[in-house]
């Protein structure tokens, strides 16, 4: 019950299993990576190893009370805090549910582990407090940060963390595990191809994201600089959704483009058709991509990311930016 069952990061899982053979076990670790490729649950397989009363937790059939426990979230001494719905994580967060208990003795363990999800989400004064932790943990305790964006991380906590950097899943991984787990959903290759290696991302891959992924590309490709109703149409297409989805949808939306401009840049240079993610909209793509010269469909990358940028740190206004964004990508 401790990796077996994970898909991928065989050099991740195999440094953990050599830190708990050679009893060389950290009290700090700093899991980064993109999000939803297994983090947390190579997180959980980890707990499992340190605390497995049998030594077997690498065995899928191992049954300990100990390995048990932690699979159904029971075990006193694996604690996970992840937040849900919480845009900050506060310093009484950290005080109350790290400080707290982290000078207990295990209940029933070798180990008290504590995994924090999301940790890039801690502000300035949970992190001085987190710091605190860190610097004099108690012997018997192991802490796992979990974070997608490490560098939010202030660098004496990073450094007094040791590191396990993951990466995005290989396509064929996501497929067999979609072919497996979701037999009746959308084809396979091409959602394990917009998943990015995210299983998570895969499987909310859906019919309605499919049909946005359209629309929004659809709604590039439909920008007419001479015909400014073109314009007004399309922003008014997109921005109808963001209002009603909010941050998120306004994200989808810079994931969609990304990637269709990054679809349009290799099938302009290396013209590598396996390294296409959106398969099925070849002839849109070889349209759009054949108009323009490298340099301009790298010059709207910087246009999208310019236009994240606004929006997330400057608050732009949405329907301006977008309004300015459809334009640069249409010329």
């Amino acid at each position: 019950m401790g990796f077996p069952q994970i898909i991928g990061h065989e050099p991740q899982k195999e440094f953990l299993r050599n830190s708990v053979h050679k009893n060389r076990i950290s009290h700090a670790y700093l899991f980064s990576g993109p999000e939803g490729v297994g983090k947390k649950l190579v997180a959980i397989g980890f707990a499992k190893l340190i605390n497995c009363s049998e030594g077997g937790a690498e065995n899928p059939e191992c049954e300990c009370i100990s390995c048990v426990k932690t699979e159904k979230g029971l075990n006193p001494d694996v604690l996970v805090f992840g937040y849900p719905g919480e845009k900050t994580i506060k310093v009484d967060h950290v005080r109350q549910d790290i400080e707290r208990l982290i000078h207990l003795a295990p209940y029933e363990n070798p180990y008290k582990v504590f995994i924090i999800d999301g940790a890039q989400r801690m502000n300035f004064n949970a992190q001085n407090a987190f710091l605190k932790t860190l610097e004099e943990p108690p012997p018997n305790s192991v802490i796992i940060l979990i974070t997608t964006l490490a560098d939010l991380l202030m660098p004496t906590i990073r450094s007094r963390c040791q590191s396990v950097v993951f990466q995005p899943l290989e396509t064929e991984q996501v497929k067999s595990f979609l072919e497996k787990e979701k037999p009746e959903g959308n084809d396979p290759e091409l959602v394990s191809r917009i998943s990015g290696g995210s299983i998570s991302r895969a499987l909310n891959t859906d019919e309605e994201y499919l049909r946005k992924r359209t629309e929004y590309v659809d709604c590039v490709i439909a920008v007419d600089s001479k015909k400014p109703l073109t314009l007004f149409d399309s922003v008014e297409r997109i921005q109808k959704d963001v209002k009603g989805g909010g941050p998120e949808e306004l994200k989808t939306v810079f994931d969609i483009l990304s990637t269709w401009l990054r679809d349009s840049v290799i099938l302009k240079t290396s013209g590598e058709k396996e390294e296409i993610v959106n398969t099925d909209l070849l002839e849109q793509l070889s349209e759009y991509s054949g108009k323009r010269d490298v340099s301009e469909l790298l010059g709207k990358f910087a246009a999208l990311e310019e236009t994240m940028a606004r929006i997330s740190e400057n608050n732009a206004n949405v329907e301006v930016s977008l309004e300015n964004l459809l334009l640069r990508l249409s010329q």
